[in-house]
């Protein structure tokens, strides 16, 4: 069997697969580097509790900022949004920003929430297939020889391999874990550093 894609060709042929279990892995972490909003008073992080606190500047890695921008050119402000929505204690898994940004109203609404939907899709997926979460410059290319596995039942695993790559963006949308680690995090003067850590 040919495929057009080198990479999945290789997954087909390649009988030395790496099998992860989805427990205990931890995908990326993230520093974001925000500016306190004018107006605000912010002393310590516990002190964060509204979006509107925050404005987003830039990831401190500049080669994780680039990498997100594999993506699209503007993820890097929506994982900071992701990250904002964390830190208010909305949201703790991609399927809860998925369900919180639902259009209630306009087209152009529903545009942007299929966007981001479909952005985070292919986030998750070079999360788990790429090194975009590293801190050094990533080309995008994707390993599909890895092979992802979940407990399905106390004494039955479920495989991932390419083959089933929908099913484990699914799993992944309910199941990952997004942390605001905030004993890590600082505020040294105007500037906020957020530690965002994504696992399963």
């Amino acid at each position: 069997m040919t495929f057009y894609n080198p990479n999945i060709q290789q997954a087909f042929e390649d009988d030395t697969r790496q099998f992860i279990k989805l427990k205990g892995v931890t995908f990326g972490t993230y520093k974001l580097i925000y500016r306190i909003s004018d107006g605000c008073m912010v002393r310590n992080t516990n002190e964060l509790r509204a979006k509107y606190q925050l404005e987003f500047v830039r990831m401190a890695n500049r080669f994780q900022h680039e990498n997100l921008t594999i993506v699209d050119n503007s993820f890097p402000e929506l994982l900071s949004d992701i990250a904002l929505e964390v830190m208010t204690g909305r949201v703790s898994s991609p399927l809860d920003y998925i369900i919180r940004n639902q259009p209630f109203s306009s087209l152009t609404e529903q545009h942007e929430a299929l966007y981001e939907r479909d952005k985070i899709q292919d986030f998750i997926e070079l999360l788990v297939y790429s090194d975009i979460a590293q801190k050094h410059k990533s080309a995008g290319e994707r390993d599909f020889t890895t092979v992802y596995c979940s407990k399905k039942t106390e004494n039955e695993l479920e495989y991932y391999t390419l083959f089933e790559r929908l099913k484990l963006y699914d799993y992944l949308k309910r199941n990952l874990q997004l942390k605001i680690d905030r004993e890590k995090s600082t505020i040294e003067g105007q500037e906020v550093a957020l530690y965002f850590k994504i696992f399963v």
